[in-house]
């Protein structure tokens, strides 16, 4: 993770390219450890953000989580369900950032980012799904 440098970026910018180069692979177990990683990372790399936008690390691997259950939930063909919306997306996140909200703004301008653009990621040889799978929870 230390060859990963996100400071300056949004979480979303730095998932879509943190994803664009490592291929998330594996049991959902497996998945989240390596998300809880990219999110130590990312807090290392933007400090300024801890204690005003998220309260810890577990914080900002929690909205990692959601996001890419979001990414999922906006764009994954299969699923026919009802979409999820921004104000859905923000209260499902209530008091998720160690007891307090993150802020509504911060919410609302990933959910406007991953629905404009789909998280995408690298494959490994085998041909593994480029999906998260939908049961990965934050």
């Amino acid at each position: 993770m230390q060859l990963f440098t996100f400071s300056q970026e949004s979480l979303d910018e730095a998932l879509r390219k943190f994803l664009q180069q490592f291929c998330l692979t594996g049991e959902t177990q497996d998945r989240e450890r390596v998300l809880l990683h990219f999110s130590k990372r990312y807090l290392e790399c933007n400090p300024a953000l801890r204690g005003h936008t998220y309260q810890s690390q577990d914080a900002v691997h929690t909205l990692t989580c959601a996001i890419m259950l979001l990414n999922t939930d906006l764009h994954n063909e299969a699923l026919q369900q009802r979409r999820m919306t921004a104000e859905e997306f923000v209260e499902n996140l209530a008091e998720l950032n160690d007891g307090s909200n993150f802020p509504d703004i911060l919410l609302k301008e990933v959910y406007a980012a991953i629905k404009a653009e789909p998280i995408e990621w690298v494959q490994d040889d085998s041909g593994a799904e480029s999906e998260l799978s939908s049961n990965i929870s934050g």
